[in-house]
């Protein structure tokens, strides 16, 4: 069949010889592409093998360093469009240029300028002011109705521009380029403002007092002139009420437990386990570590810190939850117990809500059960007596005197009476099951090591009871088993072995 003719390259469809004659050019740019001969290839291979033996010295590049004869081909081969003269590893190294980094603390001028301003519009410059250093978006100035590149008019000068590049702090840096000097004009501002109310308070004090000095006068002038004043008179008009001064005073006292943080309208906020300044702190009456718990976050100490102490007497503070015994505080707790009863009986009542309506309903209550109570005992006596019977001794018969026959002998040790009690378990003693005459767990057996039962020395538990027929049984068997060589050996059959 026929087959299409395979497509021949320009330097296949040639001959070499006529090739060099008739295209010497063809053949110059092949040369220059890197062709090289089966010869050159072999000498450069040959070369190559004795300077990573170290028979001849390594190579040299153009500024006289050794090139690694050990490094691959395609590292040190430059790229044909950097045009090398000779091998070397330049091409490797990074050929740009490293700027001077800028710390963040350099100093950069903003806002100074570069010369007079232009008085024609430029092209490429701010189309808002007209500056040549930065674009419209990044214009600081007035957003202009018409711009300068429309008006030709206030065209603003140039700004000094410097090249820094920053490192990564400079970069981020919120407070480059500030003046520690500046904040003492705030400072400054801040003290003569101070300055100007301490006057102004003291000017407000000093008015004040005066229209209190002429209102007091006004008001002696009129006591004078009046008739049947007399000094006794004066002293009792005078401590009718308090001053103005202990008003004043009253005023400007802090309410214990308010928010003085708060602005005017809201509610006070009330601070827990308060305690004056000159008093001892709790957690400092017994620094035994073993002492009572004091837990910081609520203030609490629940425990007496000096409990069995000399000075546990003289203390005033006995610990949180003796005053919550204390008081009313036990009542408090009796009220909402009668809430919770009351509110599963179905009856709805809140103590926070409606305190005055649980009180009267709890005491309506515990009178209707004391009355109850009384009624009942009563009735009770009345159809079986004994109501000589509800007396109690006196404490000296009722504590003094028992019943117990207890013998001594003339040492003081016990002969008789009082013997000491065997400790009872919880559970069911000395019950037999299965016809048994032992209970369970009376036995154990050493070889099987089961608990069982001692009538019969069955290890199976609710097993019905054998008693000594199964017992003889049993040892004759565990007698079998223990010796069975004996028995193979002698020839004798398992039978009469047993």
């Amino acid at each position: 069949p026929d087959r299409p003719a395979k497509k021949r390259t320009p330097l296949e469809r040639l001959d070499g010889a006529q090739h060099r004659r008739e295209t010497p050019a063809l053949f110059a740019v092949c040369n220059m592409s890197g062709l090289k001969s089966s010869e050159d290839r072999r000498r450069e291979r040959e070369l190559e093998e004795a300077r990573k033996a170290g028979t001849i010295p390594a190579e040299r590049d153009a500024d006289g360093n050794e090139i690694n004869p050990h490094i691959p081909q395609f590292m040190a081969q430059a790229p044909w469009y950097l045009n090398a003269e000779g091998p070397g590893l330049k091409h490797q190294k990074n050929l740009k240029q490293k700027g001077q980094v800028a710390s963040a603390t350099d100093f950069k001028p903003r806002g100074q300028k570069a010369g007079p301003a232009a008085t024609y519009f430029r092209k490429g410059a701010c189309t808002n002011c007209g500056a040549m250093t930065h674009s419209t978006k990044d214009c600081v100035e007035r957003p202009r109705k018409k711009g300068a590149r429309y008006s030709g008019k206030d065209i603003k000068p140039d700004e000094v521009t410097v090249d820094m590049a920053y490192d990564y702090a400079g970069k981020r840096d919120h407070w480059a380029q500030f003046d520690p000097a500046a904040h003492m004009d705030k400072i400054r501002a801040h003290e003569a403002e101070a300055e100007v109310r301490r006057k102004a308070a003291q000017q407000k004090k000093l008015g004040e007092l005066a229209a209190r000095e002429r209102k007091r006068e006004r008001r002696g002038k009129g006591k004078e002139g009046g008739e049947g004043d007399s000094a006794t008179d004066t002293d009792t008009d005078g401590s009718v009420g308090p001053s103005d001064d202990e008003k004043v005073d009253e005023a400007e006292q802090v309410i214990i437990g308010q928010d003085v943080k708060a602005p005017a309208g809201k509610a006070k906020a009330s601070v827990r386990n308060l305690r004056i300044r000159e008093d001892t702190a709790k957690y400092l009456l017994n620094l035994d570590v073993n002492s009572a718990y004091y837990d910081p976050k609520t203030r609490s100490m629940r425990d007496n810190p000096l409990r069995g102490s000399a000075l546990a007497d003289a203390s005033t503070f006995a610990g949180d939850n003796f005053q919550r015994a204390t008081g009313d505080a036990v009542q408090m707790a009796q009220l909402q117990l009668y809430e919770f009863e009351a509110y599963e009986k179905g009856q709805s009542m809140q103590m926070n809500a409606d305190p005055t309506t649980v009180e009267m309903m709890n005491k309506i209550y515990r009178e209707k059960k004391e009355k109850l109570k009384d009624t009942r005992s009563n009735k009770i006596l009345e159809k079986y007596g004994g109501q000589q019977h509800l007396a109690a001794p006196p404490k000296e018969l009722l504590f003094a005197q028992t019943e117990d026959y207890v013998e001594y002998d003339r040492s003081g040790g016990l002969r008789a009476g009082k013997e000491k009690a065997v400790a009872k378990s919880r559970y069911e003693e000395d019950v037999l099951e299965q016809n048994h005459l032992a209970v369970w767990g009376s036995h154990f057996d050493t070889t099987t090591f089961r608990w069982g039962y001692a009538d019969d020395h069955s290890t199976l538990r609710n097993s019905y009871s054998t008693g000594a027929a199964g017992r003889r049984a049993r040892e004759m068997a565990a007698a079998a088993l223990s010796a069975p060589a004996a028995a193979a050996g002698s020839g004798e059959p398992f039978a009469d072995a047993c």
